[in-house]
């Protein structure tokens, strides 16, 4: 056996037996299940939170949790949403894994000790959590010309003077526009709904655990 593969294995080694210690880090219990500092590191490094994109050097871990305890409250009531088939999960990795390239998805899971499929739960969360979102929100959220052209007035074309850049003429970007507003308004009511769903629902979260 070479020096280099001595390295690597004792790499892997080391980094399988981090993550099994943190397996038993419980950092919060939700409804009675349990999540794990594993559980939020990986939602966290592979990018499997809700949140979209963040500041550099922002902090990913608790944002990470708070995807988690909504996924799993949301899991709870969503019955009519738990059916993922292995196709669309195994396609849901292949995009990660295209997303984030293979040489970082690879080493993120060197990191954690993992096997690509072992991926698999938390993406089949994530998706059944986003079909309860479309299932709850389906119908069509209202958005009036006046409220478009408002947007473009106050907005929109503020937006593009600060950038230095010209705006294009209402006509062209009315869509975009439409689409932003109504957007933003179902992020608003998402956000109301799982603070409520919270308010019945028993968190428990380990203090400092994130630290």
């Amino acid at each position: 056996m070479t020096i280099l593969r001595k390295i690597l294995l004792g790499a892997l080694a080391a980094s399988t037996l981090a993550s099994a210690q943190t397996v038993n880090g419980i950092v919060a219990v939700v409804n009675g299940q349990i999540i794990t500092r594993l559980d939020v590191e990986i939602v966290a490094a592979f990018g499997l939170g809700v949140d979209a994109e963040r500041e550099p050097g922002a902090d990913l871990l608790r944002p990470a949790l708070e995807s988690l305890i909504d996924r799993k409250i949301v899991l709870d009531l969503a019955r009519e949403a738990r059916s993922v088939g292995k196709a669309e999960v195994e396609e849901a990795r292949l995009d990660l894994n295209r997303t984030l390239g293979d040489r970082d998805f690879g080493a993120k899971l060197v990191r954690f000790g993992l096997r690509p499929q072992d991926l698999d739960p938390y993406l089949e969360d994530r998706i059944l959590f986003d079909r309860a979102l479309a299932l709850r929100f389906s119908s069509s959220i209202p958005v009036s010309v006046t409220e478009v052209e408002r947007h473009y007035r106050d907005i929109y074309v503020p937006e593009r003077a600060r950038a230095g850049a010209v705006a294009e003429p209402l006509d062209k970007v009315a869509g975009s526009i439409e689409a932003r507003i109504r957007g933003d308004r179902r992020a608003a009511q998402t956000a109301s709904w799982l603070r409520d769903l919270r308010r019945g629902a028993e968190i428990q979260i380990k203090k400092d655990c994130l630290k």
